[in-house]
């Protein structure tokens, strides 16, 4: 029987530099040590900044971290995406690879109460996919299962730096949930929520209400589930 260890994740002398798009998902993972986290705001271009202002300030490896969209009908809210490559939606022949002996690392270490981490492809994607017609063809096309909008832009910033690049997603809206073009409106540019917006919308709709509601509390346990599987990320050795 093989009785070497796992390997460990690539050195770091600074802490690992998370972007994500939500400023809620920065809370999720608030307590975790070994990160800095920053948020500018949802969508490829305010992560791409955001990934070069942490490499600015001394990260030696980046992590695409937050919620995401189902595209695999498997995957429920919650359900923990780890992928070992993230494709280019606009250019599906552009993939990036995940550092290899981090990822390893990674899975080797996940305990046995979390759900099993999926490490199929991420969808990177520069806007939303809100109708369920268009999940499922982007599964069929590409066989990603879940998508983003940071990730293809985080690693691309860590390609250029050659820096140790890792994901990790956990599932809010699934392969089969429709997000309302509306829903984009209850977001501040900057990634908060907009609770007067939301209201308006609710008000000027009330149809939208169990929409709201139901992608809410979706959302809430995507975050739950980001917030369990981060230290075992951020937590791994990095000393190898």
């Amino acid at each position: 029987m093989d009785t070497t260890p796992p390997a460990s994740p690539p050195a770091m002398t600074a802490p690992i530099g998370v972007v994500t798009g939500l400023t809620s998902e920065v809370r999720a993972l608030s307590g975790v040590p070994g990160l800095a986290a920053r948020c500018l705001g949802p969508g490829p271009d305010k992560a791409e900044a955001a990934a070069r202002a942490l490499l600015a300030d001394g990260a030696r490896a980046l992590v695409s971290a937050g919620i995401c969209g189902g595209l695999d009908p498997a995957l429920v809210p919650g359900s923990i995406v780890l992928p070992a490559r993230v494709i280019n939606r606009h250019n599906p022949e552009q993939t990036w690879m995940v550092d290899a002996v981090w990822h390893a690392a990674v899975m080797a270490a996940a305990p046995t109460d979390l759900p099993p981490f999926q490490t199929g492809a991420l969808m990177g994607s520069d806007r939303a996919v809100g109708s369920v017609e268009g999940k499922h063809a982007l599964a069929a096309r590409t066989g990603a299962v879940a998508v983003d909008m940071e990730s293809h832009a985080v690693a691309r910033v860590a390609e250029a730096a050659g820096v140790p690049f890792l994901v990790l997603r956990t599932v809010a809206d699934t392969a089969n949930d429709v997000l309302p073009p509306w829903i984009a409106g209850v977001l501040n540019r900057d990634g908060s929520p907009n609770a007067a917006m939301a209201v308006r919308r609710m008000l000027a709709g009330p149809w939208r209400v169990p929409a709201l509601v139901r992608l809410a509390r979706r959302s809430a346990t995507a975050e739950r589930a980001l917030g369990r599987a981060a230290p075992v990320v951020f937590g791994a050795d990095r000393t190898g």
